[in-house]
Order: structure tokens, then sequence, then C-alpha cells
């Protein structure tokens, strides 16, 4: 089976809810998750099959590879090194805080 990656943002309570349910079932975080989600497919009786893409989805889905070739270019141009987003807003933090404080 081909697995492909799924993230969600949840709350902190959610977060430990979870955590304390995986130990319960002395079961992996991700294993637990996947196995409530696929329960929940089922009791709604969703399969693969039975959703034909809107032009609305169809437009988000190319919405989507446009932005995942985009970020594959940006890649190559940076050798394959990604942007350090905290060492970025760092440096922004620091030019602001010097600007706010007249140093700039």
């Amino acid at each position: 089976m081909n697995k492909k990656r799924l993230q969600i943002y949840i709350d902190a309570e959610t977060k430990q809810r979870i955590e304390l349910a995986a130990a319960k079932h002395n079961m992996p975080i991700t294993s637990y998750c996947l196995t409530a989600i696929q329960q929940q497919l089922e009791e709604d009786g969703i399969e693969v099959d039975d959703q034909v893409p809107t032009s609305e989805q169809t437009e988000f889905q190319e919405l989507i590879a446009d932005i995942q070739e985009l970020q594959e270019r940006i890649l190559r141009r940076r050798g394959g090194k990604p942007i350090d987003v905290d060492a970025l807003l760092d440096q922004l933090r620091e030019e602001r805080d010097e600007e706010s404080l007249g140093l700039r």
C-alpha cells in the first residue's frame, strides 16, 4: 500500500487525549488515529469510488499541484536547502527591535 502523509492541527487538550487513548490501547499514536479515522469513514459509508470531483475540487487539486511545483522549484534554486523559517523570523524580529529602539 502506498502511504501518503496527512498533517492536522489540533488543540493541546485533544492531543493529550489522543496520546492517553493510544497509550491505553498500547498503540502508537499514528495507528490509533488511523484506526479512528478508518472507523469513522466506515460509519459514514465513504468509499473512494463514491466521490466524483466537482470543478471546485478539481481547481483546488490543481492549485495544490501548482504550489507543490513551486516548492520544488524553490528548493532546487536553493540547492535543496529548505528555508530556515526560525532564523528568518529571528532576523526580522531583530530588525524590528532595532527600528523600534531607533538603532537603525
